[in-house]
């Protein structure tokens, strides 16, 4: 039986922990393009993409319903400030969804991982 993975509940404490961060867009090719230059730019260590995301929500007085795509991204808390600014400079919405949620905890190899990948030190990895 293979070992069990090294799991650690307090490995985002202080500012060099792990974040995911929600974004939407009009569709999974939009924004796969926005991911591939996170990902590049070493704002992001990996972006999931689910298109077919029905969303519903309030805008400008009305309630709009529409299809778009959800990006899950894994990056360093450090990094929220500077992947913000670039989500907003490439994202053809007026006000996009780009919400980040604490990783409370994890594999401990999986989040070093997402922190390498950002990292300008690093050059490789596994997903």
């Amino acid at each position: 039986m293979p070992a069990e993975p090294e799991v650690d509940p307090q490995a985002t404490a202080g500012d060099d922990g792990v974040v995911i961060v929600l974004l939407t867009g009009p569709s999974g090719e939009e924004l796969q393009q926005m991911a591939t230059r996170l990902v590049e730019e070493r704002l992001a260590a990996c972006v999931n993409i689910l298109p077919g995301v029905t969303s519903v929500y309030r805008w400008k007085g009305g309630i709009e319903r529409g299809s778009e795509a959800l990006g899950i991204v894994k990056t360093a808390r450090a990094l929220i400030e500077r992947l913000q600014a670039r989500v907003l400079q490439m994202h053809p919405y007026e006000v996009p969804e780009v919400l980040v949620i604490e990783a409370t905890g994890g594999s401990r190899d999986y989040l070093d991982w997402v922190l390498d990948s950002v990292s300008s030190r690093s050059d490789d990895g596994a997903a």
